[in-house]
C-alpha cells in the first residue's frame, strides 16, 4: 500500500506545503486520510512536519518502516476519555405519543403515566478507543463507551452503552477485507433496547483527478435485535479532497422480517467542509421500515432527517436539525426539531 509514495518524499528541502492538512477531515477514516496525504505529498518537497505526519500515518496503518524516519509509533495504543453531555431530548422516558391510537373503527387512549416526556438532559460519558497493529496493513480497531444523561425536570435519566471491534486487513493494490462486531444498548424509564451486529465487507481505495481520493465498500451484515434477526447489504462511497471537502454516501438494504417492523432501506448523504476555519458537517438521511403488525393492522414508517453540526470552537460544537416520521398509522407519525451541544472529549 502506498508503495509509490515513500521514495518520492524529499525531506531535505524545507518549503511550505500545507496541502495535506486538508486531507484530515474528521469524517474520513484513517485509511482514506493516509492515501490523501501520501499521494498529495508524492513527488513534492515537504516540510519536516509534513514528513513526520506521513510517517506516523503509515506506521499507524501497520507499515513499520513508514518513510524511514526515526519516529516511534506504538504497536498497541489506547486512549481513555470522558465526554460531557448536554442535549434536548424529546423522549426521555421511552413513552408513548400524547394522542389516541386509532385502528380502523377502534380508538385507544393511553395511560397518562406512560406518555413521553421531553426536556434538557445533562450528564457524562466515558470510554476507551484503541488500535493493535498486527502486521503490514493489518490491525484491530476497538472501542467501548457508556454514558448517563439526567433530566432534573423529570428526575430520570438515559443510559447508553456501546462496544465495537474491527479487524482491518489490506489484501493488495489498495483492496481491503474487514470484519466487525458491535453491540449497543439504550435504557430509559419505560423502554430498553439492544442491538448487536456482525459485518464483513470489502473496500477499495483509489484516486481520481483534481485531488480526489475515494473509498468504495460493499458488505453483508447480520443484525440481532431483541425480537428478530435480519440480514442486510451495505454500500458506501466516501471521498476526501486535498482542498478539504468530504462527501459520503451510504446505503443499506434489509430483508423482510415477518410480523416485525424492520428497516428495509436506508440512505444517507454527508458533506463536510470548513467555514470560517471551523469544521461544518451536514447530513441528510432517509429510511423505510415495514412488516409491523398491530392488532392485525400492518404498519410501515418512512423517516427523513437533516442535521448540521458546526464547531464553534475547537472544544465546542452545536448540532441542529429536523426529523420527520410518516407512518401509515397516524399514532406513530411525528416531526420534531433536534438540538444538541457537544463538548470535546477529555482525553487521558
Amino acid at each position: 500500500m502506498f508503495r509509490l509514495i515513500t521514495t518520492a518524499i524529499l525531506i531535505g528541502q524545507l518549503i511550505a506545503n500545507a496541502a495535506q492538512a486538508s486531507c484530515l477531515n474528521s469524517n474520513a477514516d484513517t485509511r482514506l486520510r493516509t492515501l490523501c496525504v501520501a499521494e498529495t505529498l508524492a513527488g513534492s518537497a515537504v516540510t519536516l512536519n509534513d514528513a513526520l505526519l506521513l510517517d506516523t500515518l503509515l506506521k499507524r496503518e501497520g507499515y513499520a518502516a513508514g518513510i524511514g524516519l526515526p519516529n516511534n509509533v506504538a504497536r498497541n495504543s489506547y486512549e481513555p476519555y470522558m465526554t460531557p453531555i448536554l442535549d434536548y431530548n424529546t423522549n426521555i422516558n421511552g413513552g408513548n405519543p400524547n394522542r389516541p391510537l386509532t385502528l380502523g373503527t377502534l380508538t385507544f387512549t393511553g395511560d397518562d403515566e406512560n406518555l413521553k416526556l421531553e426536556g434538557v438532559v445533562a450528564g457524562l460519558g466515558a470510554g476507551i478507543g484503541g488500535r493493535s497493529i498486527l502486521g503490514e496493513g493489518r490491525y484491530l480497531d476497538y472501542g467501548a463507551n457508556i454514558s448517563y444523561a439526567h433530566s432534573p425536570e423529570h428526575d430520570m435519566g438515559i443510559t447508553r452503552r456501546s462496544a465495537n471491534i474491527c479487524s482491518r486487513n489490506h489484501i493488495e493494490n489498495n483492496w481491503f477485507f474487514d470484519g466487525c462486531a458491535d453491540a449497543s444498548g439504550l435504557e430509559r424509564e419505560l423502554a430498553k433496547d439492544s442491538t448487536q451486529g456482525l459485518t464483513i465487507s470489502t473496500a477499495k481505495l483509489f484516486s481520481t483527478g483534481s485531488g480526489a481520493f475515494h473509498s468504495t465498500s460493499v458488505g453483508v451484515r447480520r443484525q440481532f435485535n431483541e425480537t428478530y434477526e435480519q440480514n442486510q447489504i451495505q454500500l458506501g462511497w466516501n471521498t476526501v479532497r486535498n482542498k478539504g471537502a468530504y462527501t459520503g454516501f451510504n446505503a443499506s438494504i434489509g430483508e423482510a422480517v415477518p410480523n416485525q417492523l424492520a428497516q428495509r432501506q436506508s440512505l444517507s448523504a454527508t458533506v463536510g467542509t470548513t467555514v470560517f476555519d471551523r469544521a461544518l458537517t451536514a447530513t441528510a438521511a432517509y429510511s423505510y421500515a415495514d412488516g409491523g403488525r398491530l392488532l392485525g393492522f400492518e404498519r410501515n414508517d418512512t423517516t427523513r432527517s437533516v442535521s448540521i453540526n458546526y464547531s464553534v470552537t475547537t472544544n465546542f460544537s452545536v448540532s441542529v436539525g429536523y426529523r420527520e416520521t410518516d407512518s401509515n398509522i397516524d399514532y406513530f407519525s411525528e416531526s420534531e426539531p433536534t438540538f444538541s451541544v457537544r463538548l470535546a472529549p477529555i482525553r487521558f
